[in-house]
């Protein structure tokens, strides 16, 4: 298992990178390739989503719960971020109505009542997570020139790493459990162990990249931060997977699972970078 984890890391990783690192928007070919990427993970991870509804007796058809969710990645890409125009406010907050409309109306349109409510949540929490917490943000720091790259260096780095340490720590030396059904192999070590590596990664990466841009007591801070709500992203879809009953979201990356497996410390780390970096004057 762990060399097969090991293999798609070599194979994934440098291609990731790549990407980010060409996907300057004012380059249209460039980002729009790091637009087809970031689409393409919620896609996938969407389509995961839907499935695992199935096991709370929920049917999602994923085609419209797809497109919706996709559009987040479009919206961040093709329109001025919010900080730049309040128009681009109005056309988001209309468009969640649209979601919330399209959450209630396919089930009202059904002609059923038990279990509606449900699908209605399930619903929105992978419309909202998957498309407008992960993907929009994601989208919404690369544009963020001329740092773009450079953040979602610091995001990815610090989030892989702090997973990495927790894991790799958290089996050799974890005794303590952490006391959570939803992931009974987590340690305390291993967490502590991930929020160090975070902390630490972060500020190296802040060195290396964000030196005129973050000091080094905000990069610690950041990364803290980052590696917390990494592991609370992972936790929370390790909610819904021991609520399914299953073990990996999918198997499309061989060793690691699904595209939710292993973007999951993304959907609450990306957003809660963009608007520390914008309500701190990071970015504007």
């Amino acid at each position: 298992m762990f060399w097969r984890r090991a293999l798609s890391v070599v194979v994934l990783v440098p291609l990731i990178l790549l990407i980010v690192y060409f996907g300057d928007q004012e380059d249209r070919f460039g980002g729009l390739f790091y637009l087809l990427l970031v689409s393409a993970a919620v896609l996938m991870m969407q389509i995961e989503y839907c499935r695992l509804a199935e096991n709370f007796g929920a049917k999602l058809n994923p085609v419209l719960p797809t497109i919706l969710t996709v559009a987040f990645c479009l919206f961040a890409f093709f329109l001025p971020t919010p900080i730049e125009k309040a128009t681009t406010s109005l056309i988001l907050f209309s468009f969640f109505v649209v979601v919330f409309i399209y959450a209630f109306a396919s089930s009202i349109f059904r002609g059923k009542v038990a279990g509606e409510l449900l699908s209605v949540t399930l619903k929105l929490t992978g419309i909202l997570t998957i498309g407008w917490s992960f993907g929009y943000h994601c989208i919404l720091l690369r544009k963020a020139e001329p740092v773009g790259m450079q953040l979602i260096f610091l995001l990815i780095g610090t989030i892989w790493c702090s997973d990495t340490g927790a894991y790799l720590i958290g089996r050799a030396v974890g005794k303590h459990k952490l006391s959570t059904p939803i992931s009974p192999r987590k340690t305390v070590e291993g967490t502590i162990a991930g929020f160090v590596v975070g902390t630490l990664v972060s500020m190296a990466l802040s060195t290396i990249f964000l030196k005129e841009t973050l000091s080094l007591a905000n990069a610690a801070l950041i990364g803290l931060l980052l590696s917390i709500l990494g592991q609370l992203g992972d936790l929370s879809v390790s909610l819904m997977k021991r609520t399914a009953g299953v073990k990996d979201s999918g198997d499309v990356i061989p060793g690691h699972g699904g595209f939710l497996d292993r973007c999951d410390s993304l959907i609450f780390s990306a957003p809660s970078l963009y608007y520390y970096l914008a309500l701190t004057g990071v970015i504007t």
